[in-house]
């Protein structure tokens, strides 16, 4: 029998009670010809190549496998340690997380009215688009209406402050039949299994889903809800999930939470598939091209049946699509990967404690980074007490009325009424990229600023208005002066001397480009968030540690003023006068304030490599 005496190191079969730990194939084999060995019955353990030494290796190695195997899926079960996709994907389905999956890139317009187009109501259907090349489609994903009131040429701010064309072409899923179960799902499964290097996706939020159902034998158009659970029981919604294979899972009711399918009832599925990276343009490259009207047989009746005021609206079509001049005044915005394993383990936890409810700062902060991330590189969110104490004062700190700053009052009037306690404020910054010296990072369009507003309407509290703000932009560059004067010229009069060891035989070209793509790397829009804590010291360390570098200094090539390490200029190019100064230690910008490099491209320029 086993010694339950748990003081005791040593059970019955000589083995201490912690080995489990230290267990693989070789101890086990090695434990179980020790056994054998003291049995003294049996030696041809002992001999590699024996009947009996071959089983033991079976039994030890199929031991390690399991073994193996059931260590990791004792973890792959617990939120904090799972690693697989599948996995985490399963895990956070019993708090209702949903993963968000692809996002394509999509752009603002502008759009203009000429003269041969009469005064009246129209209305651009959903799913009409332009080729910005011969492959590459923008499509409008929803029914846009607007008015044109004079008979000459009109800019239609109605468009141009709503709309937002998506990269993708319009894709038609096969019809399912429902079988008339409570909660019935369907996967939209989409593998191109004759192209593995098709890198077409389906973007996340394009899906539509319409119903033709058999008890009047009409298409309605079914909306999009968080949870069935906060629905009525004849409220035509679905829930739509990125599973843990990859596809999405399209989940009715069940006329308790959400109206339930009934047997036969016709459910048709349409998507934009983007893509990719080959869908990306730059600006002005819709530029008054020709509207096409997507048409197909189905979508034709869809149209018939969801379409209630056609009799009351003039549609855009491509004859009179002419009239109508659109063009993209921004690049298309950046695309964004489905989230991680280590995304989900960050976001879900937020998301559950939010219970589906924006209430703090962080709730707005979180939603909008999950759900726009295609669009926003970084948001923060302030009550109307830390707006006017925080970017309102610093208006006046430098001497400028915001009551004359443009993007100021276009904010107030477009997003504010007139009583401002109640204000969420969202300072948010774009994807953006510095392609030229000396380029001003770009602002949120206004279509942007209305999706952020109409993205948070259903979560946000009813007393609160969220209100779009657009951040200050900082620019910075290689910098150092001792006049009491700072002006944007210093940068053109400063130079980072490299010091490189006599002994290495590096190339100064070499040395400086890696200086170069350090301090690029530091200040790309990417890697950088609003109230951005700019590291010198990390950024100097990273200088030094380039091979064969042994120190650094900043130098002015006029004043002959010297800083011993790194110095930067940091300005508002649009106050440049009143909003200057230099950065040689770490500081920590204000909530509204985004860092961007200001010669991004001839950095080099600036950057000297000298002997010991």
């Amino acid at each position: 029998m086993p010694n339950n005496n748990q003081d005791n190191k040593f059970l019955d079969f000589n083995l201490p009670q912690d080995a489990y730990v230290a267990f693989d194939a070789t101890t086990l084999k090695d434990f179980i010809i020790q056994r054998l060995n003291e049995n003294e019955k049996f030696t041809d353990q002992n001999y590699e190549g024996s009947n009996l030494a071959a089983i033991i290796d079976i039994i030890a190695y199929s031991y390690h496998v399991l073994l193996f195997y059931l260590n990791n899926t004792a973890s792959e079960v617990d939120f904090n340690q799972a690693t697989l996709y599948e996995n985490m994907n399963r895990i956070v389905k019993l708090i209702g997380y949903k993963p968000t999956g692809k996002q394509t890139s999509v752009v603002p317009i502008n759009a203009v009215a000429n003269s041969d187009l009469e005064k009246g109501n129209y209305t651009i259907r959903k799913y009409s688009y332009f080729l910005a090349d011969s492959n590459t489609q923008y499509t409008f994903n929803e029914d846009y209406s607007f008015d044109k009131t004079v008979d000459g040429t009109e800019i239609i701010n109605t468009l141009n402050d709503n709309v937002i064309l998506y990269q993708g072409t319009v894709n038609e899923y096969p019809d399912y039949t429902a079988q008339g179960v409570s909660f019935e799902t369907f996967p939209i499964v989409l593998d191109n299994i004759t192209d593995s290097s098709d890198t077409r996706f389906l973007a996340d939020n394009t899906i539509s889903v319409y119903v033709k159902e058999i008890a009047s034998n009409t298409y309605f158009e079914y909306r999009e809800i968080d949870s069935l659970y906060l629905t009525n029981s004849t409220d035509r919604v679905y829930e739509k999930r990125l599973n843990e294979n990859g596809f999405y899972d399209i989940k009715f009711g069940d006329s308790s939470f959400g109206k339930k399918l009934q047997k036969d009832d016709i459910v048709s599925v349409n998507y934009l598939l983007s893509n990719n990276n080959k869908g990306l343009i730059s600006k002005n490259a819709i530029n008054g091209n020709k509207i096409f009207v997507y048409d197909s047989p189905r979508q034709r009746q869809i149209f018939v049946d969801t379409y209630v005021n056609k009799g009351q609206t003039t549609f855009i079509n491509s004859g009179n699509g002419s009239s109508l001049t659109i063009n993209n005044p921004t690049n298309s915005s950046t695309l964004t990967d489905e989230e991680t394993v280590e995304d989900i383990r960050s976001n879900a936890s937020k998301i559950f404690s939010s219970q589906l409810r924006l209430v703090t700062g962080e709730d707005y902060e979180f939603f909008i980074k999950k759900n726009l991330a295609n669009i926003i590189n970084s948001v923060k969110v302030v009550n109307n007490n830390e707006y006017i104490n925080g970017y309102i004062q610093y208006f006046y700190d430098i001497c400028v009325d915001p009551n004359k700053v443009n993007r100021v009052i276009l904010n107030q009037v477009n997003f504010a009424d007139a009583c401002d306690f109640n204000n969420v404020n969202l300072f948010a910054a774009p994807n953006f990229t510095i392609t030229e010296d000396f380029d001003y990072p770009p602002f949120l369009s206004e279509s942007f600023k209305n999706l952020m507003v109409t993205t948070t309407e259903d979560r946000k509290m009813v007393s609160n208005d969220v209100v779009p703000r657009d951040p200050i932009y900082m620019a910075f560059g290689i910098g150092m002066s001792n006049d009491p004067v700072l002006d944007v010229d210093i940068i053109n009069n400063t130079k980072l001397y490299l010091v490189r060891e006599n002994a290495n035989k590096i190339s100064r070209s070499t040395i400086v480009a890696k200086a170069a793509a350090i301090i690029r790397k530091y200040f790309l829009p990417a890697n950088n968030e609003l109230g951005q804590t700019i590291n010198l010291a990390e950024m100097a360390g990273e200088i030094l540690s380039i091979p064969g570098v042994s120190r650094i200094y900043t130098k002015n090539e006029k004043d002959a003023s010297v800083f011993n390490g790194l110095s930067f200029l940091s300005f508002n190019p649009q106050y440049p006068d009143s909003d200057i100064d230099l950065v040689n230690q770490d500081i920590t910008l204000p909530y509204f304030k985004f860092p961007y490099l200001y010669n991004t491209q001839t950095i080099g320029n600036n950057i000297t490599v000298i002997d010991e």
